[in-house]
């Protein structure tokens, strides 16, 4: 969906309006997660509709009529062509970019903070293997006069990918030749086993992101070893095995009965402790992740993921 709607955004602008009919295609459940982020915000609802096609009447919009629960887009010349509407096809949405270019970078595990680097361009962060991440919605903005230089100010020597919704081949070799590679942003958005997305950079390795050690009592990550507490790592512990479980939730009852603390509190610390071993706050967000009303989960494939003896 976070892709879906940065299309959008590339495609009408930032000030393109969405209708429920169109969101219709989403689950419930993200559209109204969403909502309470503030990525999507309601609108007043449409109380107009389309001319009819070829239509001569003169009219900008023909009015919409309400009967009960049912709604009718009436065409005053001839009344089969009325349009026979649902109250999804009247809801009207506009998009919080910012929050949208947030949401975009955290289902990537970026480490560093996002930041609006020049007109309709943002830096997203950094991926494990160092490459500063650029998203804009026109790939036209990264090659107008001064466009590389400020991203180059924003990163520093570091490689650049960009990530486009549209890209020409023209374009393409224009950024390359300046040290940019561009990205198509269906070509790097991919569904977990879970139906979320995920912003996938990094090329794939043969060798997993995360490999607990049971016997050294050790994780690393990307090739970073996590230093956690005893009791941070016994919890961390239980995330990682039931990562691997054909049900990846490890449920609030069970974080109690192992633990003897609240779910909440001590996930809290978990989470404040793998900030303390260098993973950036938005980093730990996903990869300790609220399954609201049932608990917590790793936020990784279970193909990530090496549990050794």
């Amino acid at each position: 969906m976070l892709a879906w709607l940065w299309t959008r955004l590339s495609e009408g602008g930032a000030r393109v309006a969405i209708s429920g009919r169109a969101l219709s295609r989403f689950p419930a459940n993200d559209i109204e997660r969403l909502l309470r982020a503030q990525v999507l915000i309601e609108e007043q609802k449409a109380d107009t509709w389309s001319v009819c096609a070829q239509c001569d009447c003169g009219l900008d919009a023909r009015p919409v009529e309400q009967s009960d629960d049912a709604f009718r887009a009436c065409c005053p010349h001839d009344q089969s062509e009325d349009v026979i509407l649902q109250k999804d096809d009247l809801r009207r949405f506009s998009v919080d970019v910012d929050r949208l270019v947030a949401r975009i970078a955290a289902s990537g595990n970026l480490g560093g903070a996002v930041a609006r680097v020049a007109d309709d361009v943002w830096l997203l962060g950094e991926t494990p293997s160092g490459h500063a991440v650029i998203l804009s919605i026109d790939a036209d903005n990264l090659v107008t006069p001064g466009a590389v230089m400020a991203i180059r100010a924003a990163v520093g020597p570091k490689p650049i990918m960009a990530i486009v919704h549209d890209l020409s081949a023209t374009i393409a070799v224009r950024l390359r030749e300046v040290g940019v590679e561009p990205h198509k942003i269906a070509a790097v958005f991919k569904a977990r086993s879970d139906g979320t997305e995920r912003l996938v950079l990094d090329p794939p390795s043969s060798a997993p992101r995360l490999v607990m050690t049971l016997s050294a009592q050790s994780v690393t990550l990307d090739g970073r070893r996590l230093d956690l507490p005893t009791q941070m790592f016994a919890l961390f512990r239980l995330l990682i095995e039931q990562s691997v479980k054909r049900d990846p939730v490890l449920k609030n009852q069970e974080i109690e009965t192992q633990t003897g603390r609240p779910p909440n509190q001590i996930v809290r610390d978990l989470r404040n402790a793998l900030v303390s071993s260098g993973l950036s706050e938005a980093q730990v967000k996903s990869l300790v992740a609220t399954v609201r009303a049932r608990g917590y989960r790793l936020g990784l494939d279970r193909a990530e993921v090496v549990i050794e003896p």
